[in-house]
């Protein structure tokens, strides 16, 4: 076994049924996906010895993703394309890999550098977008937007980075949303949509990017 550990990084996008398991069943997925490739799967160390991989955040069930990211680690080093292959032919059809490199080892985890996370949401058919831009417009103007989540009170203010709202050629109104994703300083999309009086059942919620503080 080589004793420094060969670490690469995916992109991969997450849609259809798979919006709807969460995120230790795409941990447990992404581990049974590797041994079915036959890698020189590196583990952890300690009595339960696991595979040792590292998404990034987890996605909210519902949620479809084209940006989601994950590092796995080898015991030794394989061609990219030969993994890449491999990988997504052990995987179900609603994974798809949309780019996967070597990265350094000395890079810190995803979960660590993981600054914001961007969104865009597809509103269903409103009465009045107008109303609504209105109401997004007079929440933001507020300095405390609390939001309780397993009964801490968080203020969401800080927290939403950057906000656009656009219409696209099928009526449907878009809102595009930066939100914090650091350590301790997490929001959600779907939250901000309940503060408004929108069902997230009823949007389609997409993370389109996760910026992290190497990049």
């Amino acid at each position: 076994m080589n004793d420094t550990p060969v670490r690469y990084r995916m992109k991969y996008s997450k849609t259809g049924n798979l919006r709807f398991i969460g995120h230790l069943d795409t941990q447990v997925m992404f581990e049974r996906a590797l041994r079915r490739a036959n890698f020189p799967l590196r583990y952890t160390q300690g009595f339960n010895k696991r595979i040792r991989l590292n998404l990034a955040s987890a996605l909210p069930l519902g949620f479809i993703s084209s940006a989601e990211m994950l590092d796995f680690w080898l015991n030794l080093e394989l061609d990219v394309e030969d993994i890449r292959q491999k990988l997504q032919n052990a995987l179900p059809a609603e994974i798809r890999i949309l780019e996967l490199r070597q990265a350094d080892n000395s890079l810190p985890s995803l979960q660590a550098s993981l600054v914001s996370s961007e969104y865009r949401i597809t509103l269903p058919a409103l009465e009045s977008p107008k109303e609504f831009k209105a109401e997004l417009d007079k929440l933001l103007t507020q300095t405390e937007i609390p939001v309780t989540r397993r009964d801490k009170t968080i203020n969401y203010r800080p927290l939403i980075l950057e906000h656009e709202l656009q219409s696209n050629p099928h009526d449907c109104f878009v809102v595009k949303l930066t939100l914090s994703s650091a350590p301790g300083a997490n929001a959600r999309p779907d939250d901000i949509l309940e503060l408004l009086g929108i069902d997230p059942a009823d949007c389609v919620i997409e993370r389109v990017r996760l910026n992290f503080s190497e990049d």
